[in-house]
């Protein structure tokens, strides 16, 4: 879910301070008028942070749309937390022009209150004692004034020390939803102590859910806030792997000691070959740095571990990641299947790690050089992406428990036609589906609850009727000497804990789900698919019947608003030249015509720059 705050500006500070405070649990973002009055936000908010405006400013205004989005975004349950901000609760709606909120069951207007013109002391920093008895200290008044007369049912949070008794925090109740408004100034400052302590407060008050409350976290070492060194992992009996890998780096694989810096576009990689004990040495101080809060350089390279041959990481050197439960479920799960093995090794066999990466998509597509010279196929791993990427703009948010990785493929421009390419993402889905209903993972009734949403995310249905986004899968594609690359990412929450939906909600009591294995089953069933593929030039026939029982929409009936005027169709499938999702007019009435489509009466969706609303039954363009 995302933390969306109001563009202005005083929101980058604020924005940073949210993060250290929510992640990896939320996604802070910011969002401009324009946003907040076209985009379907309200969908994926958690919560609408308005920051104070600049004294200059004036009182709060938005324009209407924006102002009509976000009183229906709170009336029907939604959060909007006000900082450095007052309120005033009237009878009636404020004046036009400035923003308001309305509760229509106390009949009151809600009218945030910007700060006024600033006293001599205001600058001075003052003591608060929240509703919990505590007292926090060092936190400066914005100067935004509260009028609380009418609010039965407002809860004062908080009021400042001095001037006695004045409120500095209060939460009043929209329709089903809440906001609240603190006169704190979190502009300057705001990473201390008491301001991180403040924020919680606020945030745990309006219903959000903090890492804090998070099951097991005391087990493992703090969430990295910096990049962590890779380990370049193969599986045991299979040095040769590794000695490829080196050597088409231009990296001798016998010289311990070696460090080999290479240079492309966006990334600066060392590699250093060393022994079991170095590398322990090279974690431990890149986790000390980023756990002491050092600053990194302008722009740190991308260190790589190679350890030595038939070397795999103790779990004190990988907390979150046990390589040898990884390679033998890969191992298990090769044996049980019939891929075959077309070239050098299997598919994971070969795998980059760290705890902690700026993003394992990118690492791989944003620089050419490093991604031509490595052998396919290769995985690249990380337990958090501190910037993941999704579909389009959007972020991946990377918690606790969520499976991440790049799988980076490789073959001839003469395999297949390049339309074909379009498919990677479903059989890539399809393999993410199969493994999760696999018995070695959810398995039997429960995993049947593991869904494909047209054209690239991973859902689970719940016994409750309610649909949870779990997943996503983004391709990627670049061409060269005679070849194409395909780098495929991938987010799955394993075992994330709530607010964030995870598979883990399916998993039977007793057998909880392990990143390890399911990864493992997820490469071997994709190697198979992609073997079968490839032999197939790309053909679509074969891997249809199983796509369709894998995803959520046949026979499904929405609204397409990418046609003028917008049309009720009914989701056929997919089509097998070019990949577009196949949809069939409904009929106007009883025995009416079919509205027109194609030449065939289809009307065809490219997956590219169009999303499925499936809460609103909706196939709009991606915005």
């Amino acid at each position: 879910m995302n933390v969306l705050v109001y563009a202005t500006s005083t929101a980058p500070g604020l924005s940073n301070t949210l993060r250290s405070v929510l992640s990896p649990f939320y996604t802070v973002q910011s969002i401009t008028p324009a946003s907040l009055a076209t985009q379907p936000w309200p969908t994926s908010c958690a919560l609408l942070v308005i920051p104070s405006l600049d004294r200059s400013a004036g009182p709060l205004s938005l324009p209407k749309p924006a102002h009509d989005a976000v009183q229906q975004y709170i009336a029907t349950g939604g959060r909007l937390l006000g900082i450095g901000l007052g309120a005033s609760l009237l009878p009636s709606r404020a004046t036009q022009g400035r923003f308001d909120l309305w509760d229509s069951g106390s009949s009151t207007g809600i009218v945030p209150e910007t700060p006024g013109e600033a006293p001599a002391t205001q600058n001075v920093p003052s003591t608060l004692r929240l509703q919990t008895g505590a007292v926090l200290s060092g936190l400066r008044p914005a100067g935004a004034p509260f009028e609380l007369a009418r609010g039965a049912s407002t809860a004062v949070r908080a009021r400042w020390e001095e001037p006695a008794g004045a409120v500095a925090g209060a939460q009043v109740p929209v329709g089903s939803g809440q906001a609240g408004f603190w006169d704190v100034a979190l502009d300057d400052g705001a990473d201390s102590a008491n301001a991180h302590a403040l924020l919680r407060f606020a945030l745990a008050s309006l219903g959000l859910m903090l890492p804090a409350n998070a099951p097991g976290a005391a087990a493992l070492p703090p969430v990295p806030t910096q990049p962590l060194p890779q380990l370049l992992l193969h599986q045991r009996s299979k040095g040769h792997i590794v000695e490829t890998v080196l050597k088409n780096l231009g990296i001798s694989a016998a010289v311990l000691g070696e460090l080999k810096e290479i240079k492309d576009i966006s990334d600066t990689f060392e590699f250093h070959v060393v022994t079991a004990e170095s590398s322990a040495r090279l974690i431990a101080d890149a986790r000390n740095a980023a756990d002491a809060g050092t600053p990194p350089t302008s722009d740190p390279p991308r260190v790589v571990i190679v350890l030595p041959v038939d070397v795999l990481p103790s779990r004190e050197l990988t907390p979150r990641f046990d390589a040898e439960e990884y390679f033998g479920a890969l191992e298990a799960a090769k044996a049980a299947s019939d891929a075959g093995v077309q070239s050098g090794w299997g598919l994971g066999e070969a795998l980059f790690y760290s705890e902690a990466v700026t993003s394992t998509q990118t690492m791989l597509e944003r620089n050419p050089q490093f991604l031509a010279a490595l052998p396919a196929p290769i995985v690249s791993l990380a337990s958090f992406q501190l910037a993941g990427r999704g579909r389009g703009s959007n972020t991946w948010l990377s918690p606790e428990g969520c499976l991440q990785f790049s799988v980076l493929l490789r073959a001839p421009l003469s395999a297949f036609p390049a339309p074909r390419l379009v498919f990677i993402q479903y059989l890539f889905g399809l393999a993410v589906v199969t493994a999760c209903r696999s018995p070695q993972a959810l398995g039997g009734e429960q995993g049947a609850r593991v869904k494909l949403k047209w054209p690239n995310d991973v859902y689970v249905e719940l016994p409750d009727g309610n649909t949870r986004k779990v997943g996503g899968i983004l391709v990627n594609t670049s061409f060269s000497s005679g070849s194409v690359d395909v780098v495929v990412g991938c987010g799955l929450n394993v075992s994330t804990p709530e607010p964030i939906a995870s598979l883990t909600l399916l998993s039977p009591a007793g057998r909880p789900l392990r990143g390890e294995k399911l990864l493992a089953l997820i490469l071997v069933e994709f190697e198979r698919l992609w073997t079968s593929f490839v032999r197939g030039k790309g053909g679509w026939a074969p891997f249809e019947d199983a796509y369709l029982d894998a995803w959520m929409h046949s026979d499904q009936l929405v609204t397409l608003t990418t046609v003028d005027p917008p049309r009720a169709v009914r989701i056929v499938g997919i089509t097998h030249d070019h990949g577009l999702l196949r949809t069939m007019p409904e009929r106007t009435g009883w025995g009416g015509k079919v509205p027109q489509g194609g030449d065939d009466g289809y009307i065809d969706v490219q997956p590219d720059g169009n999303s499925f609303d499936i809460m609103a039954g909706l196939i709009r363009a991606k915005k």
